[in-house]
């Protein structure tokens, strides 16, 4: 690829140059994450007689912790567009905008997936021995393979392809949403965004109930031989899938665009 694309020695000093400015911010927003997830799981632990924490809570706190810490740190993505001094001051990086695109993918999104999950598995831990002090009862560690053990229904059992790529490619397009929202709108980026992705979805429900209902679509007979009709929760998942991973491709392309456009 062309150093005027994409050099990876540029790359890398923007990422230096990131981490050296921003390293304060990232270590008290880290404190806080495991400040919260600390106060939370003793909360818990306080509520139900200081019994020490399952595998099942440990999954259930950790995609919360994930989900809605996940979603705040990508929806204020491209920070330096918050003000007009700020993106000014970011255009003018040494760094092409593919090189600023995909940094911001990276450390938004890339090193967050690897970070929280982390730093609540430590935390979790941590609570669980320092609560022993308190309680006769052992504290046993827990792994990230618990995340998935779990029994799923046999006809999901059967799609099981589909189910996981469904489930994947909807956990990424919530972040991706969000990441496209931070850079599209200056101001309140995340409110934005999730106004606009309600409007979208109750446009889109709306268009898909006339057409199922009042236009009568759900009484054809659909040939089942169609890879992307939904006669079967296998192909259900199938077209959720193929959808969510366009819709993932197309809200990329938006953010790139969008990136680009505020360099002209």
């Amino acid at each position: 690829m062309s150093s005027n694309i994409f050099n990876g020695k540029r790359f890398l000093l923007l990422c230096r140059q990131h981490f050296i400015h921003s390293n304060k911010l990232l270590l008290f927003s880290i404190v806080a994450y495991v400040g919260v997830i600390f106060i939370v799981l003793s909360l818990v632990q306080m509520s139900n007689d200081r019994v020490p924490h399952d595998a099942e809570i440990f999954r259930e706190l950790l995609f919360t912790f994930v989900a809605i810490f996940g979603i705040l740190y990508v929806g204020y993505s491209f920070p330096a567009f918050r003000s007009k001094e700020g993106t000014i001051n970011y255009l003018m990086l040494p760094a092409s905008i593919l090189e600023k695109f995909v940094f911001e993918l990276f450390i938004r999104i890339g090193l967050m997936l690897i970070l929280l999950p982390l730093l609540y598995w430590i935390t979790f831990h941590l609570e669980g021995y320092f609560f022993t002090l308190f309680t006769t009862e052992k504290f046993y560690p827990v792994g990230f393979e618990s995340t998935f053990d779990f029994i799923l229904p046999n006809d999901i059992q059967k799609s099981l392809f589909w189910f996981v790529s469904f489930i994947a490619s909807l956990v990424m397009l919530g972040f991706i949403l969000a990441f496209t929202g931070g850079a599209m709108f200056s101001k309140q980026p995340l409110v934005k965004t999730l106004f606009s992705l309600a409007i979208i979805i109750i446009g889109y429900s709306s268009v898909i109930y006339i057409a199922l209902e009042k236009l009568g679509v759900a009484k054809y007979n659909i040939n089942d031989s169609l890879w992307l009709t939904p006669t079967n929760t296998n192909s259900a998942f199938r077209l959720f899938a193929c959808a969510a991973i366009l819709a993932i491709v197309v809200m990329l392309f938006v953010a790139y665009r969008k990136l680009k456009e505020k360099e002209v």
